[in-house]
């Protein structure tokens, strides 16, 4: 598959972070945009695209479900 190139223009804040992020991951900046505009495959799931927000969240000690009594019918 052949690639054609495209210029595009960036915040420096933006190109800050691409350059750091592909330092860390030890690829190219290239490579970077080309897999955020692909996107997820399709084989992922969202609980795979989503795992690293787990926990990122400060929430209460109650849990999540609702509580079905107040649901219930007099």
């Amino acid at each position: 598959m052949g690639m054609k190139g495209i210029t595009i223009k960036l915040p420096e804040t933006t190109l800050r972070q691409l350059k750091h992020q592909a330092r860390e991951a030890g690829r190219s900046v290239a490579a970077l945009v080309r897999e955020r505009i692909a996107g997820p495959p399709e084989s992922e799931s969202v609980f795979a695209v989503t795992s690293d927000l787990a926990g990122s969240l400060p929430g209460g000690r109650r849990p999540a479900a609702n509580a079905r009594r107040r649901f219930r019918r007099s």
